[in-house]
């Protein structure tokens, strides 16, 4: 009896640590994403995001991964700085999430702005590494 229940002690700790391994990598991903559009590394964005990307920016605006960044690449968004409040990352198996709220600090048509933005992520698992296949933001209230 005591095997059993260290069997399945194991068997239990390991997927809490896998799933927990997953989440911090995702968490990762989602902060190295707001870093590189601080820094507006284009390359380092665009190998994180899925071909298949679609966006709705906080305007309520689609894109697509061109789409998305080309506001890079041509300088119509530029983001000064991302201080995020809170963040939440859930993984299911090939999917992950992340939610969460920042203050984002940018300029756009020469000028700048601060929105308080709640945003969510959704990431999928491919062959090699994990994508970014979908991105929401909303504007909250100050």
């Amino acid at each position: 009896m005591k095997h059993i229940i260290a069997i399945v002690l194991l068997f239990t700790s390991s997927i809490i640590f896998a799933q927990s391994k997953n989440e911090n990598k995702i968490t990762e991903l989602s902060k190295s994403l707001f870093r590189w559009e601080v820094e507006n590394k284009i390359d380092s964005i665009d190998n994180l995001l899925h071909e298949q990307l679609i966006v709705v920016n906080s305007k309520g605006e689609t894109q697509s991964k061109l789409q998305y960044l080309a506001t890079f690449k041509g300088g119509a968004i530029i983001h000064n700085s991302i201080a995020i409040e809170e963040s939440k990352t859930t993984v299911l198996n090939n999917t992950a999430i992340v939610a969460g709220k920042g203050i984002f600090n940018i300029t756009a048509g020469g000028n700048n702005i601060i929105r308080h933005l709640s945003y969510i992520e959704t990431f999928i698992k491919t062959k090699n590494d994990w994508k970014l296949i979908a991105l929401k933001a909303s504007v909250l209230p100050n």
